[in-house]
C-alpha cells in the first residue's frame, strides 16, 4: 500500500474512515453517495475559474444538476469515489474528494481529485488520493493515470511526491499524463 488508507474495497462495504489534517483536526472521509448532489454543487461553485478549468480541463462555470447526479451516482464495478466531509461553517458539505475510474483487473485506472480552497493546505486531497490508489491495487489494477494541466503546480507536486512520472501529453502539449505503475 502506498499510505496507511486502504478501503478493503468490497460492495456494499461501509468503508467510513477518519483522516487527520495537518490543522490537527479529524475528517470523515467516505464513499460519495446520490445525497450529496446540492453539496457537490456548492463545492464546485467555491472554486475558482481556474480550479475549475484544472478539474474539468475544459470551461465549466457550473456544474449541471444533471453531472451532479451523474458523479454521485458510481458504478462500483467500474469506478469509486472518496468524499470527505467539512466541519464548522462547512459542515454538512463536502470539502473534496478523489476519484478513480475503469478499475478491475489489468485495467488502467483514472483518477481525479478536487478540493474546495478552504481545505487546501491540510493533507486531505493527498490522503485521499492515496485511498482510490490503494482501491485501485485491491481491485488489480496496473496503472493509474490522470490528465494534469501544465499550469496546476500543486497537482504536479502532488503526483511527483506519490511517485507518479509526468509526461507531456502527445496529444494536447498543455496537460501532462501523471502515471503510476501499481504491479
Amino acid at each position: 500500500m502506498i499510505g496507511p488508507i486502504s478501503y478493503g474495497y468490497k460492495k456494499g462495504k461501509n468503508m467510513d474512515a477518519v483522516l487527520q489534517g495537518k490543522d490537527g483536526r479529524d475528517y470523515r472521509i467516505r464513499p460519495i453517495a446520490p445525497g450529496d448532489v446540492d453539496s457537490l454543487i456548492r463545492g464546485y461553485d467555491s472554486l475558482s475559474d481556474q480550479a475549475k478549468w484544472f478539474r474539468m480541463l475544459h470551461a465549466q462555470p457550473h456544474l449541471s444538476r444533471e453531472m451532479a447526479e451523474r458523479f454521485c451516482k458510481v458504478d462500483h464495478d467500474d469506478e469509486f469515489c472518496l468524499v470527505i466531509e467539512g466541519q464548522g461553517a462547512l459542515e454538512g458539505d463536502l470539502l473534496g474528494g478523489a476519484r478513480i475510474g475503469g478499475i478491475g483487473p489489468g485495467k488502467a485506472g483514472e483518477f481525479s481529485v478536487s478540493l474546495r480552497p478552504e481545505a487546501r493546505g491540510l493533507g486531505l486531497a493527498r490522503q485521499a488520493l492515496i485511498g482510490v490508489i490503494n482501491v485501485a491495487k485491491d481491485q488489480g489494477c496496473s496503472l493509474i493515470w490522470g490528465s494534469v494541466a501544465r499550469r496546476n503546480d500543486g497537482m504536479r507536486a502532488l503526483a511527483e511526491r506519490l511517485g507518479f512520472t509526468l509526461r507531456i501529453d502527445p496529444d494536447d502539449r498543455t496537460l501532462l499524463l501523471a502515471e503510476l505503475p501499481l504491479t
